[in-house]
């Protein structure tokens, strides 16, 4: 049976400290410009964008940007919605006029296929689908199904430039969803310092900062324990943008071992890591390598992420929490 889709704000959440309670308007600070908060609803969760403003006005304004990238991205990387181009692409085999945001996901997908030697791959749509509709009916494909499904996955077979995407293939899928939250925490971070937002906190599903918190701290996010919800296994300075990739987040048998992330080389979910959160200076990186990480394993995430300049914190299948040297870390527990 599928389980329910337990999304990123489980693994990652803002950790706010003394400044717990903040509310949609100003909060007393400690310097003189107060601090505003606003939430929202983006990718199937709730989505919030905490700052520092000289004014109410400066805060409304840079809201009402921030929203809007994360809607469009949205939108844009849907799989359901008529409108979005995702949708369109896998509709019809091909997209005219691309938007920009979608080339610049489809670029950093090919970068994450070539370094994971083809184990990212964003065409694992079909047989993600396949295994979905599965589960729902209380079944899993056999070897030769899961062979068959796997020669309509090939992010090679995936072209695009300015003008067009296509696929070359028939059948074809692809989903953008370890991408999409990272690049709309990038939009957020260049509208807000267009519009002089200096410190700030967003929550995409993927997390971000620019500045420091009011009382001069770093902004920092809890990582939750993939096995137990209520629980953390470490506090993170967010120094850029951190994403998590789990195989709670959803799955198709009560031993986490038939889960969402595939590697399309062999059909089969892979056996290391539980969760894998990782610190980029980008969001769209740090979204990326969360899910390259976990899919390479134990033995090459790490010169993975130092191939991008990222670090991780890990969690493997029996509950030990490990990180890379430089990950930024207030405390690691458990």
């Amino acid at each position: 049976m599928t389980r329910p889709r337990i999304n990123r704000r489980s693994a990652l959440r803002f950790a706010l400290g003394g400044l717990a309670g903040l509310a949609s308007g100003p909060t007393n600070a400690t310097r003189a410009a107060p601090l505003y908060r606003r939430v929202g609803v983006a990718f199937g969760t709730t989505v919030s964008i905490t700052l520092q403003a000289d004014s109410r006005e400066q805060a409304e304004d840079a809201f009402a940007a921030g929203f809007a990238e994360i809607r469009h991205i949205d939108r844009l990387a849907s799989l359901t919605h008529p409108e979005g181009q995702v949708f369109q692409l896998n509709r019809d085999g091909f997209l005219d006029r691309p938007d920009p945001a979608l080339l610049a996901m489809l670029r950093m997908a090919r970068a994450m296929h070539a370094a994971t030697d083809r184990a990212f791959d964003i065409s694992i749509q079909p047989l993600w689908l396949a295994f979905d509709a599965a589960a729902k009916r209380g079944s899993w494909l056999n070897d030769a199904e899961i062979a068959d499904i796997r020669t309509r996955v090939d992010q090679e077979r995936v072209a695009f430039g300015d003008e067009r995407v296509e696929f070359t293939k028939p059948g074809m899928a692809v989903t953008l969803n370890s991408l999409a939250r990272g690049l709309a925490a990038d939009r957020v971070a260049d509208v807000l310092t267009r519009l002089g937002v200096a410190n700030a906190f967003f929550d995409t599903d993927v997390l971000g900062s620019r500045g420091r918190r009011p009382d001069d701290a770093m902004w920092r996010a809890l990582v939750r324990h993939p096995r137990k919800p209520d629980q953390s296994v470490g506090v993170v300075d967010v120094r850029g943008c951190l994403a998590t990739s789990g195989d709670y987040q959803y799955f198709w048998s009560p031993d986490y071992a038939r889960n969402h992330i595939i590697d399309p080389r062999h059909g089969a979910s892979p056996g290391d890591f539980s969760s894998v959160s990782v610190l980029a200076k980008s969001g769209l990186a740090a979204d990326a390598l969360s899910t390259a990480a976990f899919l390479v394993g134990a033995k090459k995430a790490p010169a993975l992420l130092q191939k991008f300049g990222a670090e991780a914190l890990f969690v493997d299948k029996a509950g030990v929490v490990s990180s890379m040297p430089g990950f930024p870390h207030a405390a690691i527990l458990g």
